[in-house]
């Protein structure tokens, strides 16, 4: 169970050795989505904030945003460091944690109404989901450098006593989002924040304590007979009572969406 604990997304594909970081040097500047200053603003960044850069042309560096997307950042406005600096004294992480994913939770929310020209639903989840976690990162003073620290943190006193309750080796197909179906069962399961797509892919569900609190995840191999480390928390399992084409349904929010499939809440249950 060792390689199961707390393991979320790395969304940076870069190795440490190979970091870069820049830092911004003037009062709140433009992030966009392309190097020219008439491409789309997808957030802001602040004085004396750290990202890590990932490449640059003549007058804009790119950086890498929580999403794992890729914008871009004017050059004079930023100059390079040689490291992310350091945490806010007296920071609470599991907080700052919790945040994040109320974050991801809002922007897969927004994602589902908002329209914005040219993106895919997809691609505006991710540029919500960068926007949020800018915000509560700048309610924080933490550099955007250091979200895969903060979200890989574990305290050391939730870390002591894990009791499986059960391991189940299935195959899930995505289907929406953070949302994946087992192949073969009326059995959905909606996660925290996955970028794992494609059909029939091998994955095990853990269900266990850490503590007092109940863990359930949902985790894929990162390579072939690796082992199943590539963790994402799950935030909740459904069925479905309905699918046909051309369904409406009206959300809590008092709007209509067009939809083909409604889900219903319900526990994991998996055929012996």
């Amino acid at each position: 169970m060792k390689g199961l604990f707390l393991k979320l997304l790395l969304f940076f594909a870069l190795a440490s050795s190979g970091q870069e970081y820049i830092q911004i040097i003037k009062p709140s500047i433009n992030i966009r989505m392309e190097p020219n200053t008439s491409s789309s603003i997808i957030g802001s960044a602040l004085n004396g904030e750290i990202y890590i850069t990932n490449g640059e042309v003549p007058k804009w560096y790119r950086v890498l945003l929580p999403s794992g997307e890729s914008r871009w950042i004017y050059k004079k406005l930023a100059q390079k460091v040689i490291s992310k600096s350091t945490m806010p004294d007296n920071l609470d992480m599991l907080v700052v944690q919790e945040e994040l994913k109320i974050a991801s939770d809002e922007a897969n929310k927004d994602a589902n109404t908002e329209i914005i020209k040219d993106l895919n639903k997809i691609e505006i989840n991710n540029l919500l989901f960068d926007q949020y976690t800018l915000l509560v990162l700048q309610n924080y003073s933490i550099n955007p450098a250091e979200y895969e620290y903060i979200m890989t943190y574990s305290h050391p006193s939730g870390t002591g006593i894990i009791q499986p309750v059960s391991e189940n080796l299935v195959s899930v197909s995505h289907v929406d989002y953070d949302l994946f179906k087992v192949d073969g069962l009326n059995i959905y399961i909606e996660t925290r924040r996955c970028f794992k797509l494609g059909a029939a892919l091998d994955a095990m569900i853990f269900m266990y304590y850490a503590n007092e609190d109940f863990v359930q995840k949902l985790c894929f191999e990162d390579g072939y007979g690796s082992g199943f480390d590539n963790c994402y928390n799950i935030k909740n399992i459904y069925k479905s009572v309905m699918e046909e084409p051309n369904l409406v349904v009206l959300t809590k929010e008092g709007k209509m969406r067009k939809t083909n499939l409604v889900l219903k809440e319900t526990v994991l249950k998996i055929p012996e």
